[in-house]
Protein backbone atom coordinates (compact mmCIF):
# COMPACT_ATOMS: atom_id res chain seq x y z
CA UNK A 1 0.00 0.00 0.00
CA UNK A 2 0.98 3.33 -0.94
CA UNK A 3 1.29 6.28 1.53
CA UNK A 4 1.05 9.81 0.32
CA UNK A 5 2.75 11.84 2.40
CA UNK A 6 0.10 13.54 3.95
CA UNK A 7 -0.74 10.04 5.27
CA UNK A 8 -3.30 9.40 2.90
CA UNK A 9 -3.29 5.84 1.87
CA UNK A 10 -3.97 5.33 -1.99
CA UNK A 11 -6.80 3.28 -2.50
CA UNK A 12 -5.21 1.55 -6.03
CA UNK A 13 -3.49 -1.28 -3.98
CA UNK A 14 -5.38 -0.99 -0.47
CA UNK A 15 -7.29 -3.74 1.38
CA UNK A 16 -9.27 -3.96 4.19
CA UNK A 17 -12.49 -3.49 5.76
CA UNK A 18 -14.60 -0.68 5.40
CA UNK A 19 -13.67 1.09 8.84
CA UNK A 20 -10.01 0.10 7.56
CA UNK A 21 -8.36 1.62 4.97
CA UNK A 22 -10.28 1.18 1.47
CA UNK A 23 -9.64 -1.43 -1.11
CA UNK A 24 -10.43 -0.82 -4.72
CA UNK A 25 -13.92 -2.61 -4.16
CA UNK A 26 -14.84 0.47 -1.41
CA UNK A 27 -13.40 3.80 -4.12
CA UNK A 28 -16.11 4.80 -5.89
CA UNK A 29 -14.08 8.38 -6.87
CA UNK A 30 -10.07 7.74 -6.79
CA UNK A 31 -8.31 11.57 -6.93
CA UNK A 32 -4.50 10.99 -7.84
CA UNK A 33 -2.47 14.29 -7.27
CA UNK A 34 -4.48 16.42 -8.61
CA UNK A 35 -3.49 20.28 -9.07
CA UNK A 36 -5.68 22.95 -10.50
CA UNK A 37 -4.96 26.75 -11.52
CA UNK A 38 -6.81 29.37 -13.15
CA UNK A 39 -4.52 31.65 -15.32
CA UNK A 40 -1.23 31.34 -13.31
CA UNK A 41 -2.35 31.28 -10.06
CA UNK A 42 -2.75 27.83 -8.53
CA UNK A 43 -5.50 26.90 -6.03
CA UNK A 44 -5.34 23.33 -5.47
CA UNK A 45 -1.83 21.73 -5.08
CA UNK A 46 -1.07 17.23 -5.27
CA UNK A 47 -4.53 16.42 -3.59
CA UNK A 48 -4.95 12.67 -3.52
CA UNK A 49 -7.92 10.81 -1.32
CA UNK A 50 -9.88 7.74 -1.92
CA UNK A 51 -13.77 8.66 -1.68
CA UNK A 52 -15.61 5.53 -0.76
CA UNK A 53 -18.87 4.23 -2.13
CA UNK A 54 -22.02 4.86 -0.49
CA UNK A 55 -20.50 7.13 2.63
CA UNK A 56 -21.07 10.99 2.80
CA UNK A 57 -17.88 12.71 2.31
CA UNK A 58 -17.12 16.15 3.76
CA UNK A 59 -14.53 18.85 2.45
CA UNK A 60 -13.92 21.14 5.19
CA UNK A 61 -11.20 23.99 5.53
CA UNK A 62 -11.42 27.93 5.52
CA UNK A 63 -12.84 29.93 2.96
CA UNK A 64 -10.75 30.34 -0.26
CA UNK A 65 -8.57 26.84 0.57
CA UNK A 66 -10.16 24.97 -2.57
CA UNK A 67 -13.12 22.86 -1.27
CA UNK A 68 -15.28 24.40 -3.79
CA UNK A 69 -12.87 24.52 -6.75
CA UNK A 70 -11.97 20.19 -6.08
CA UNK A 71 -16.04 19.48 -6.06
CA UNK A 72 -16.16 21.20 -8.98
CA UNK A 73 -13.93 18.96 -10.71
CA UNK A 74 -15.34 15.99 -9.97
CA UNK A 75 -17.88 17.16 -12.78
CA UNK A 76 -15.69 18.98 -14.92
CA UNK A 77 -16.88 21.95 -14.57
CA UNK A 78 -13.35 23.91 -15.37
CA UNK A 79 -14.00 23.00 -18.85
CA UNK A 80 -16.00 25.90 -19.05
CA UNK A 81 -13.59 27.98 -18.65
CA UNK A 82 -10.59 28.52 -21.20
CA UNK A 83 -8.22 30.04 -18.33
CA UNK A 84 -8.95 27.06 -15.71
CA UNK A 85 -6.44 23.98 -15.68
CA UNK A 86 -6.35 20.62 -14.28
CA UNK A 87 -3.61 18.21 -13.89
CA UNK A 88 -3.89 14.39 -12.07
CA UNK A 89 -6.58 11.87 -12.42
CA UNK A 90 -9.86 10.92 -11.25
CA UNK A 91 -11.21 7.96 -11.13
CA UNK A 92 -14.52 6.88 -11.42
CA UNK A 93 -15.11 3.61 -11.07
CA UNK A 94 -11.67 3.14 -12.55
CA UNK A 95 -12.12 5.42 -15.36
CA UNK A 96 -10.49 8.87 -15.35
CA UNK A 97 -12.76 11.43 -16.19
CA UNK A 98 -10.45 13.88 -16.52
CA UNK A 99 -8.80 12.42 -19.58
CA UNK A 100 -9.83 13.41 -23.25
CA UNK A 101 -12.32 11.94 -25.03
CA UNK A 102 -14.60 11.31 -22.02
CA UNK A 103 -18.09 12.52 -22.79
CA UNK A 104 -18.94 15.27 -19.86
CA UNK A 105 -22.60 15.00 -20.37
CA UNK A 106 -22.81 11.31 -19.61
CA UNK A 107 -20.07 11.88 -16.89
CA UNK A 108 -22.67 14.83 -15.40
CA UNK A 109 -25.57 12.31 -15.18
CA UNK A 110 -23.37 10.04 -13.25
CA UNK A 111 -22.22 13.22 -11.24
CA UNK A 112 -24.93 15.32 -10.39
CA UNK A 113 -24.78 18.63 -8.48
CA UNK A 114 -26.30 20.25 -6.30
CA UNK A 115 -24.82 24.71 -5.76
CA UNK A 116 -24.60 26.46 -2.67
CA UNK A 117 -27.66 28.99 -4.36
CA UNK A 118 -30.96 27.43 -4.98
CA UNK A 119 -30.85 27.39 -8.86
CA UNK A 120 -34.91 26.26 -10.03
CA UNK A 121 -35.46 26.93 -13.65
CA UNK A 122 -38.32 29.41 -14.24
CA UNK A 123 -40.98 26.75 -14.51
CA UNK A 124 -43.25 24.17 -13.07
CA UNK A 125 -42.05 22.51 -9.79
CA UNK A 126 -43.04 19.13 -11.65
CA UNK A 127 -40.89 20.81 -15.11
CA UNK A 128 -37.85 21.30 -12.86
CA UNK A 129 -37.88 17.85 -11.59
CA UNK A 130 -39.21 16.09 -14.97
CA UNK A 131 -36.34 18.67 -17.30
CA UNK A 132 -33.26 15.73 -16.84
CA UNK A 133 -35.64 12.96 -17.21
CA UNK A 134 -37.21 14.02 -20.49
CA UNK A 135 -33.43 15.25 -21.78
CA UNK A 136 -31.53 11.71 -21.15
CA UNK A 137 -34.63 9.49 -21.25
CA UNK A 138 -37.32 8.22 -23.00
CA UNK A 139 -40.50 7.96 -20.48
CA UNK A 140 -44.15 7.34 -20.66
CA UNK A 141 -46.18 9.87 -18.76
CA UNK A 142 -47.17 7.73 -16.31
CA UNK A 143 -43.04 6.45 -16.12
CA UNK A 144 -42.24 10.15 -16.16
CA UNK A 145 -44.98 11.33 -13.06
CA UNK A 146 -43.49 8.22 -11.07
CA UNK A 147 -40.16 9.37 -11.20
CA UNK A 148 -40.99 13.04 -10.45
CA UNK A 149 -43.10 11.83 -6.95
CA UNK A 150 -40.28 9.82 -6.37
CA UNK A 151 -37.50 12.23 -6.64
CA UNK A 152 -39.67 14.70 -4.32
CA UNK A 153 -40.18 12.03 -1.79
CA UNK A 154 -36.74 11.07 -1.12
CA UNK A 155 -35.78 14.82 -1.17
CA UNK A 156 -38.41 15.65 1.50
CA UNK A 157 -40.49 17.55 -0.69
CA UNK A 158 -43.53 15.46 -1.96
CA UNK A 159 -46.10 16.43 0.83
CA UNK A 160 -45.55 20.03 0.59
CA UNK A 161 -46.11 20.33 -3.02
CA UNK A 162 -47.95 17.04 -4.16
CA UNK A 163 -51.13 19.16 -4.95
CA UNK A 164 -49.57 22.19 -6.28
CA UNK A 165 -46.74 20.40 -9.13
CA UNK A 166 -48.07 23.02 -11.48
CA UNK A 167 -46.75 26.01 -9.55
CA UNK A 168 -43.94 28.58 -10.88
CA UNK A 169 -40.80 26.72 -9.12
CA UNK A 170 -39.82 30.38 -8.47
CA UNK A 171 -42.55 30.84 -5.79
CA UNK A 172 -41.38 27.99 -3.79
CA UNK A 173 -39.33 29.40 0.10
CA UNK A 174 -35.11 28.88 -0.10
CA UNK A 175 -35.48 25.65 1.35
CA UNK A 176 -37.87 23.96 -0.85
CA UNK A 177 -36.23 25.44 -3.60
CA UNK A 178 -32.87 23.96 -2.56
CA UNK A 179 -34.82 20.65 -1.76
CA UNK A 180 -36.58 20.89 -4.97
CA UNK A 181 -33.35 21.42 -6.58
CA UNK A 182 -31.73 18.45 -4.90
CA UNK A 183 -35.03 16.51 -6.41
CA UNK A 184 -33.99 17.20 -9.71
CA UNK A 185 -30.51 15.91 -9.61
CA UNK A 186 -32.06 12.90 -7.79
CA UNK A 187 -34.39 11.93 -10.68
CA UNK A 188 -32.13 10.78 -13.11
CA UNK A 189 -30.25 8.55 -10.23
CA UNK A 190 -26.91 9.78 -10.28
CA UNK A 191 -24.06 7.53 -8.71
CA UNK A 192 -21.93 10.40 -6.97
CA UNK A 193 -23.98 13.78 -5.70
CA UNK A 194 -22.09 16.37 -5.24
CA UNK A 195 -23.12 19.20 -2.90
CA UNK A 196 -22.19 22.35 -2.38
CA UNK A 197 -23.02 24.26 0.78
CA UNK A 198 -26.08 23.20 0.29
CA UNK A 199 -27.62 24.46 4.07
CA UNK A 200 -25.45 27.25 4.01
CA UNK A 201 -28.95 29.88 3.46
CA UNK A 202 -31.58 27.99 5.33
CA UNK A 203 -33.22 27.48 8.54
CA UNK A 204 -32.14 24.92 11.34
CA UNK A 205 -35.86 23.03 9.85
CA UNK A 206 -34.72 22.77 6.09
CA UNK A 207 -31.45 22.23 6.59
CA UNK A 208 -32.67 18.98 8.98
CA UNK A 209 -34.67 18.01 5.96
CA UNK A 210 -31.67 18.15 3.82
CA UNK A 211 -29.19 15.88 6.19
CA UNK A 212 -32.13 13.37 6.92
CA UNK A 213 -32.30 13.51 2.98
CA UNK A 214 -28.38 12.83 2.57
CA UNK A 215 -28.82 10.07 5.00
CA UNK A 216 -31.38 8.30 2.98
CA UNK A 217 -29.39 8.49 0.40
CA UNK A 218 -26.30 6.71 1.08
CA UNK A 219 -27.24 3.29 0.04
CA UNK A 220 -27.88 4.21 -4.05
CA UNK A 221 -24.92 6.85 -4.38
CA UNK A 222 -22.23 8.66 -2.48
CA UNK A 223 -22.43 12.05 -1.43
CA UNK A 224 -19.20 14.59 -1.10
CA UNK A 225 -20.18 17.69 0.74
CA UNK A 226 -18.49 20.76 0.92
CA UNK A 227 -19.53 22.55 4.43
CA UNK A 228 -18.05 25.50 6.48
CA UNK A 229 -20.72 24.19 9.25
CA UNK A 230 -17.98 21.31 11.76
CA UNK A 231 -21.59 20.13 13.35
CA UNK A 232 -22.81 19.15 10.26
CA UNK A 233 -19.80 17.63 8.71
CA UNK A 234 -19.62 15.44 12.43
CA UNK A 235 -23.65 14.93 11.93
CA UNK A 236 -23.58 13.49 8.58
CA UNK A 237 -19.77 12.24 7.15
CA UNK A 238 -18.54 9.42 7.55
CA UNK A 239 -15.22 10.84 6.26
CA UNK A 240 -13.29 13.96 5.88
CA UNK A 241 -10.82 15.70 4.29
CA UNK A 242 -9.20 19.63 5.50
CA UNK A 243 -7.99 21.17 3.38
CA UNK A 244 -5.99 24.28 3.82
CA UNK A 245 -3.95 26.57 1.17
CA UNK A 246 -5.07 24.30 -1.49
CA UNK A 247 -3.58 21.20 0.08
CA UNK A 248 -5.14 18.42 1.33
CA UNK A 249 -3.84 18.29 5.36
CA UNK A 250 -5.71 15.41 6.60
CA UNK A 251 -8.18 12.80 5.10
CA UNK A 252 -10.02 9.81 7.51
CA UNK A 253 -13.11 8.70 9.13
CA UNK A 254 -14.80 11.51 10.58
CA UNK A 255 -14.91 10.66 14.44
CA UNK A 256 -10.97 10.27 14.13
CA UNK A 257 -10.37 13.66 13.00
CA UNK A 258 -12.38 15.50 14.90
CA UNK A 259 -11.37 13.19 18.23
CA UNK A 260 -7.57 12.82 17.28
CA UNK A 261 -6.30 15.03 14.44
CA UNK A 262 -2.68 14.05 13.54
CA UNK A 263 -1.84 17.58 12.25
CA UNK A 264 -1.85 21.04 14.22
CA UNK A 265 -3.25 22.66 11.73
CA UNK A 266 -6.36 20.33 11.76
CA UNK A 267 -6.58 20.91 15.40
CA UNK A 268 -6.56 24.29 15.03
CA UNK A 269 -9.53 24.09 12.49
CA UNK A 270 -11.92 22.03 14.29
CA UNK A 271 -10.98 23.58 17.77
CA UNK A 272 -11.85 27.01 16.57
CA UNK A 273 -8.18 28.26 17.00
CA UNK A 274 -8.26 29.00 13.45
CA UNK A 275 -10.91 31.08 11.04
Amino acid sequence: MRQDPKGVASSSQSSGAPTGPPSGRDVKLDVLHVSFRYGQRRALTDISLPIRANRVTALIGPSGCGKSTLLRIFNRMPDLYDDQVVEGEVRLDGLDILAPGIDVLTLRRRVGMVTQKPSPFPMSIYDNVAFGLRLNERLTAAELRERVEEALIRAALWGEVRHDLGRSALGLSGGQQQRLCLARTMAVRPEVILLDEPCSALDPISTAKIEATIEALKPDCTIIIVTHNLQQAMRIADDTAFLYLGELIEFGPTVRLFDSPRDTRTTRYVTGKMG
